[in-house]
């Protein structure tokens, strides 16, 4: 069964290296490796692990902790082997520009190694406008005021919270184990709704394109400024 493991290792040559060899002698087939940023002479990886769900974990603890430097983050079993490219989630709101958040919502936990992914309103922050399956009921706790978009850990999990432009809207992305959210997962989040948001607005203000429903709709409106178009038909 696919495996997320997160480690930290020293940013230098042979050190990944080392670990993934240690892995692999452990008994875990190594599907992929994502390095997640580098900072202050450390590099933080991800890597996605064949392992039983069956078997415990002892033999990938000892893995990591046999490698000179490696700080183990999160270990954890998901439901995919391969976590897709972000350009996935683009062509999934192209299709459908009138369910923008919607199809981002649906999408963003498996481009993120997450376990759900949900939009809520400010005023009633624990009542999903829209969720993926698996998102908890009622919502995480999260900020009233929210001027930017924040990492949180809530209940023991982390928790990803980001303002939907100038809406009251808020989008909430978690895991219920494993590693905490990291700086460049969360600009990446940002910049991933920034671009749903605008390939929406686009779509929006095309005439001929319908009109957006639901929780884009009121997105997009409060985002623009603008009245909703009127629909023009040949």
């Amino acid at each position: 069964m696919p495996a997320h493991l997160r480690v930290s290792l020293a940013d230098r040559p042979g050190a990944l290296a080392s670990l993934t060899r240690a892995l692999a002698a452990a008994g875990a087939n190594v599907l992929s490796v994502t390095v997640l940023q580098r900072e202050s002479g450390r590099a933080v990886d991800d890597l996605l692990l064949e392992w039983p769900f069956e078997r415990p974990w002892d033999h990938v603890i000892r893995a990591v902790e046999g490698c000179a430097g490696a700080r183990l983050h999160g270990l954890r079993h998901i439901a995919t082997a391969e976590a897709p490219p972000d350009t996935t989630l683009v062509g999934h709101v192209l299709a459908q520009p009138h369910r923008a958040l919607e199809v981002m919502v649906d999408t963003l936990p498996a481009l993120l190694l997450a376990d759900w992914a949900a939009v809520a309103d400010r005023r009633w922050p624990r009542e999903p406008v829209t969720a993926s399956p698996q998102a908890p009921l009622p919502l995480p706790v999260s900020p009233t005021a929210l001027p930017r978009p924040r990492v949180l850990v809530v209940d023991d999990d982390p928790v990803m919270v980001l303002p939907c432009a100038e809406s009251e809207l808020r989008l909430l992305v978690g895991r219920s184990s494993g590693p905490g959210f990291t700086r460049t997962e969360r600009e990446r989040c940002t910049a991933l709704l920034a671009t749903v948001i605008d390939l929406a607005r686009l779509a929006y203000r095309d005439a001929l394109a319908s009109p957006p429903g639901g929780v884009t709709a009121s997105l997009v409106e409060r985002a623009s400024g603008e009245p909703r178009l009127p629909i023009v038909r040949s």
